[in-house]
């Protein structure tokens, strides 16, 4: 199994209310090649997770590197994994507004970085690396939600 992690900064022209239709698109796609994973957006950056077959993955990650509706495209991580963290998710996917059960599982995965900042606590070094994006992009969001 092989996973990739990557930043990028939505261009101005993109609004969220566009998060919709992508995600619709990337689901069919994602499912029909057996990948996974997570999209987080806020404030007009993307953090995502996508992790299956090396090739598939690739394949899609030059799509996205391609995409005109953002830029700045920066890899944090890639690696081979022994399992799937999203195993469920064709394409999870939060925006940080509002409070629900995704909310409520990242921040307790956030809680988990900030309490052991400095040792991973997962086998994973991407998954590890993912979270740590999310804590240093989003970390202050979701400190100050309820």
């Amino acid at each position: 199994m092989f996973c990739l992690v990557y930043k990028s900064a939505a261009k101005a022209t993109f609004k969220q209310v566009d998060v919709k239709e992508m995600l619709e698109k990337a689901r069919i796609s994602n499912s029909g090649n057996n990948i996974t994973g997570c999209l987080l957006y806020y404030e007009g950056e993307f953090i995502q997770y996508l992790e299956g077959n090396q090739i598939q993955v690739l394949r899609l990650f030059d799509k996205i590197k391609a995409d005109k509706r953002h830029e700045d495209i920066t890899i944090v991580a890639y690696g081979i994994t022994e399992s799937r963290e999203f195993k469920d998710w064709e394409m999870a996917y939060e925006d940080f507004f509002g409070d629900n059960d995704q909310v409520n599982y990242f921040r307790l995965l956030l809680d988990s970085y900030n309490e052991k900042a400095d040792s991973p606590i997962h086998s994973n070094p991407s998954f590890n690396a993912f979270w740590l994006a999310v804590r240093e992009n989003l970390g202050k969001t979701l400190e100050s939600q309820p």
